[in-house]
C-alpha cells in the first residue's frame, strides 16, 4: 500500500452508499449474494496465546447492512466463538450498520484485519474497506491490513434526500465522533471524511491510519 494520500473515483466505487437510515433487514436465506457473507475457518486449537478457547478467523464480505450486526451476533452464539481474527472486505453500506457491527467485535474483543479469502484455494488475499466499513474495522481490539489492503472514506449520505442536508452531517458527525472515541480512535477521521464528496473515496495512507489509532499494529 502507498503511504501517500490518493484519491480513487471510479464508476464502481461511486454508487456505494453510507447510509444512516435503517434498512429493512431480509432473511440471511433471501439476501442478495453482495450483502455481507460470513464465512468461518475451522479454528486453531493450536493457537499460542492466552485468549480463552481456540482462535476462529471469519471473513466477513459484501455489503453492510442494518442486519449484519445481528447475524455476527448469531453466527457466533451458534458456534460458540470466543476468540477470533475476523477479516473485513467490504464496499461499504449502512453506516449505522457498521457501528453496530463494530459495537459487536469490540463486546466479544475480536481483532480486525483488512483481507479477504481465496474461495479456491483458502489463501488469503487483498481487501478493501470503503465507506462505513472502517467503523466496523474499528471495533477490533488489535486493527491491521493485509499485505496491500486499504482503507477509504467518504462523506455520507442518507438513502433518500432529507430536507435539511446541514442538520444531517451534524447529525453524521456527532454519532461518528461519539463512535469513534469509544473505539478509541481519533475523532478526525470524522472530518477527513466530511471533506470527501460522496461520490469519491479518500484512502488513507498507512501512516495515516496508524497516527489515526485506526491501524494499531502495521
Amino acid at each position: 500500500m502507498s503511504r501517500g494520500e490518493s484519491w480513487v473515483t471510479n464508476a464502481r466505487i461511486a454508487p456505494l452508499v453510507c447510509l444512516l437510515a435503517a434498512w429493512t433487514s431480509a432473511s440471511p436465506a433471501a439476501e442478495p449474494a453482495g450483502f455481507l457473507q460470513m464465512v468461518a475457518v475451522a479454528p486453531d486449537t493450536g493457537a499460542a496465546d492466552s485468549a480463552p478457547g481456540p482462535r476462529w478467523t471469519i471473513f466477513l464480505d459484501g455489503l453492510i447492512d442494518a442486519g449484519s450486526a445481528d447475524r455476527l451476533m448469531r453466527f457466533i452464539e451458534q458456534r460458540g466463538v470466543t476468540h477470533a481474527a475476523v477479516y473485513l472486505n467490504s464496499p461499504g453500506g449502512s453506516l449505522v450498520g457498521a457501528m453496530a457491527l463494530g459495537r459487536v467485535l469490540r463486546q466479544h474483543r475480536f481483532e480486525t484485519v483488512v483481507g479477504a479469502r481465496n474461495a479456491t484455494t483458502g489463501d488469503l488475499m487483498t481487501g478493501v474497506c470503503y465507506s462505513a466499513c472502517p467503523f466496523a474495522f474499528a471495533g477490533g481490539t488489535r486493527r491491521q491490513l493485509e499485505g496491500g489492503s486499504v482503507l477509504g472514506v467518504h462523506r455520507a449520505e442518507n438513502r433518500t434526500p432529507v430536507p435539511d442536508e446541514a442538520g444531517f452531517q451534524q447529525h453524521v458527525a456527532h454519532d461518528t465522533r461519539f463512535y469513534l472515541a469509544e473505539m478509541g480512535v481519533d475523532e478526525r477521521v470524522t472530518e477527513i471524511m466530511a471533506q470527501v464528496p460522496h461520490g469519491g473515496i479518500r484512502l488513507l495512507s498507512l501512516d495515516e491510519a496508524e497516527q489515526l489509532r485506526l491501524v494499531t499494529d502495521p
